[in-house]
């Protein structure tokens, strides 16, 4: 190997990435091609790798390998690396590189074709003292994932070591409480009796181990999650809103409410009084707690077959009699945006500092034709893009739960969907990133395919999985490794 060093400008050096394995890509010819026949029989000769746009280490850094005899040669990358050509001739590639949790050092890139191989080494440098990544990194955790104070205190230690910025605590699952509310009864899930005091406060316990590690803590938000099991909600304190209130209830299209069974039962965004609550709960957080933001999950509809009820029909009716064009799918995916309007709404005027960010569907169209796969925009009703377009959210994070494809836009690939939404949103993207059928190296590799992708950040689903995975360490000595302030 020989040594080709390029020591990046200190002044704009913001990050690098670790990782545990290589990645092999091949590059088709195009371009000028080989000028003779003989030359695609001479082994490959890297002479120079030349930035041409973007920071050494920021995401994406683009530069050109220039050589000899590169024509149809595979590109080999260090651990952590994420490499795509872009464009490949005779002479050079140009390469599209995330590294961004690369640690200080040598580190290289190697070419191979048939006829031989060679590789240039380079060197990164480290940060400045002072200097960090401006890198939303969150870490989901939801309500199955604690059961005391000390769990809570441990999970923030564990996300602080890791390197994560913010964390995404779960406080309302199913128009419950996980803390003092006096909208909502406390979760069952505490004392194993719906609206018992346990006597102690998560949240309030969150955002304390939060700040004394210096993450953000935002209270996550089931919006239209309403209960689950085959027995109703019992008496409680304040009542729950399915008792109260049981008209909230999504009913099908042959007017039957949705019944109690091993899954949720919804509540419908059609009905006003279930998105003024929505926004109440979201207001009267804010207003309490010293939390960053507010985030929305299940900011949708189960699917199409409901909610047929009184209040959606009425007002899809009332829309008709203005835009005889507008279907009930459009007229409920309107309702789910006037419910993020009426949180953002109410969120503004509790603390006009809180930000607020959803959890949204992974696929929004599909314009691959894959089969089989379920859309936000189609089949849950969820038109996350609109909300960017008319300024209601401060950042999404699409669940983009699949593994990197073997090819790209294979059905369900990781980093055309990445792609996708990064280049469609204007707010910061958070891709979100399913661990349990990762390895440590897939992990590190997908948040690099996201900074790749142009991503503001990653939000890790969840704390239990990174756990059960073992992959603190890995975080903190890889993808992790250089410290970064949330969007």
């Amino acid at each position: 190997m020989r040594e080709l060093f390029y020591l990046p400008d200190m002044r704009t050096t913001r990050v690098a990435l670790a990782g545990v394995t290589s990645m092999l890509l091949a590059v088709s010819a195009c371009g000028d091609g080989p000028s003779t026949p003989d030359e695609t029989r001479r082994a490959p000769r890297i002479s120079a790798i030349e930035p041409t746009s973007g920071s050494p280490l920021s995401s994406p850094m683009q530069v050109t390998i220039v050589g000899d005899a590169l024509s149809g040669a595979t590109v080999e990358t260090p651990p952590g690396m994420f490499a795509e050509p872009t464009v490949a001739h005779s002479a050079g590639m140009e390469l599209r590189l995330s590294y961004m949790g690369i640690p200080p050092g040598p580190h290289w890139i190697s070419v191979a074709t048939p006829f031989g191989r060679d590789s240039v080494q380079f060197s990164v440098l480290p940060l400045g003292p002072d200097a960090a990544l401006e890198e939303t990194r969150a870490l989901w955790v939801s309500r199955f994932e604690w059961a005391d104070a000390s769990d809570i205190g441990t999970i923030m230690d564990r996300a602080e070591d890791a390197g994560f910025n913010l964390v995404y605590f779960q406080v309302r699952g199913r128009a419950d409480a996980f803390y003092r509310s006096s909208l909502e009864p406390w979760s069952h899930m505490l004392t194993g009796e719906l609206g018992r005091d346990p006597g102690w406060d998560p949240l309030e316990v969150a955002v304390g181990e939060a700040h004394r590690r210096g993450l953000e803590l935002h209270a996550w938000i089931n919006a239209f999650t309403g209960w689950a099991g085959s027995d109703p909600p019992g008496i409680s304190e304040p009542l729950h809103a399915f008792i109260e209130h049981p008209d909230w209830v999504m009913v099908d299209q042959g007017g039957a409410p949705m019944p109690y069974g091993s899954g949720s039962r919804w509540l419908t965004p059609g009905h006003p009084d279930v998105r003024s609550r929505l926004a109440a709960v979201s207001a009267d957080i804010a207003r309490r707690y010293d939390v960053e933001g507010i985030h929305l999950d299940f900011i949708r509809y189960p699917d199409p077959r409901y909610s047929y009820d009184h209040p959606s029909l009425s007002a899809f009716d009332s829309a008709r009699a203005q835009d005889a064009t507008l279907t009930f799918d459009d007229m409920r995916r309107r309702f789910v945006t006037w419910a993020v309007a009426e949180v953002r709404d109410s969120l503004e005027a509790a603390d006009p500092d809180g930000k607020l960010s959803a959890a949204v569907w992974g696929i929004f169209r599909n314009p691959m034709g894959w089969a089989s796969v379920t859309t936000g925009y189609d089949d849950v009703l969820q038109d996350a893009r609109a909300w960017d377009r008319m300024g209601l959210v401060d950042a999404l994070a699409p669940m983009v739960y699949w593994t990197v494809g073997e090819r790209y836009g294979a059905r369900l690939d990781f980093a055309y969907l990445a792609d996708d939404h990064a280049e469609a949103l204007e707010v910061p993207t958070y891709i979100g990133i399913y661990v349990p059928p990762l390895s440590r190296v897939d992990l590190t590799t997908q948040i690099e395919r996201a900074r790749l992708a142009g991503a503001e950040g990653v939000s890790v689903f969840s704390y239990t999985s990174l756990r059960d995975l073992g992959a603190w360490g890995a975080l903190r000595g890889g993808a992790f490794y250089w410290p970064a302030r949330p969007h």
